[in-house]
């Protein structure tokens, strides 16, 4: 007798052309996936609110190549940034190019959350202090309005989760360079946690960022022990 092979159901979504074009705008089929309907439904089955109203989102700035310094306020770009920190720039700007009240509003806030929406889309990170430094007009600044309702680290952490990743990937489909677009970003469904669940898990994020932390102290100390043990 021949056994009955198990397979697995296929991730396929058919729609009508109502159901698709005439909603959407979109006909690229990796738009219609099942994945990105179940994970939408998913997020529904619980308390959830649109990121759109949970943040003010503010873009930043393109200054263009010929404004570059090699000295002066860093310039982030999308390749500085991971959900884990912001590397050094190697691009500067001059001070003399911005008045005072332009520079305030550009630079981040303690808490804002930084998020890219071109190129490598939907890294976020939580700015822990407050800082001087400039952003490509690649990376959004999302400032929380009610900390009552949802925390900036959790906030980072479900923007980097699969969840969100997701509906990223759904928008940003169907183009050679992704960009997600800002009307796109206030949509995605974010959910929301009891706020004691979400002093927990912010506790534990910024106990982690003080032990990364600490730990790249301890490998920078023991570099500088092994170059100097080679140079004796």
């Amino acid at each position: 007798m021949f056994q009955k092979e198990n397979k697995k159901p296929l991730n396929i979504s058919i729609k009508t052309f109502k159901e698709s074009f005439l909603k959407t705008s979109r006909l690229d089929s990796e738009y219609y996936q099942s994945k990105y309907e179940k994970n939408e439904e998913l997020i529904k089955r619980q308390k959830h609110k649109k990121l759109g109203d949970l943040v003010s989102i503010k873009k930043s700035i393109e200054p263009g190549s010929d404004l570059y310094r090699d000295s002066g306020i860093p310039f982030i770009r999308v390749s500085n940034l991971s959900k884990f920190g912001l590397s050094k720039s190697d691009v500067f700007l001059d001070s003399k190019d911005f008045n005072n009240i332009e520079l305030v509003c550009l630079y981040p806030k303690k808490d804002t959350i930084l998020l890219s929406k071109d190129g490598s889309v939907g890294i976020a990170y939580c700015v822990k202090n407050d800082e001087n430094f400039i952003t490509s007009g690649a990376i959004l600044h999302l400032d929380i309005n009610n900390k009552e309702l949802i925390l900036p680290e959790y906030l980072t952490l479900v923007l980097n989760s699969i969840t969100t990743v997701l509906q990223a990937k759904r928008e940003c489909g169907g183009s050679i360079i992704e960009h997600w677009r800002i009307k796109d970003i206030e949509n995605v469904l974010i959910p929301i946690l009891d706020m004691s669940l979400q002093e927990k898990i912010n506790e534990k994020i910024k106990k982690s960022f003080e032990l990364k932390a600490k730990s790249q102290e301890f490998l920078e100390s023991a570099k500088q022990k092994v170059e100097e043990e080679i140079m004796r």
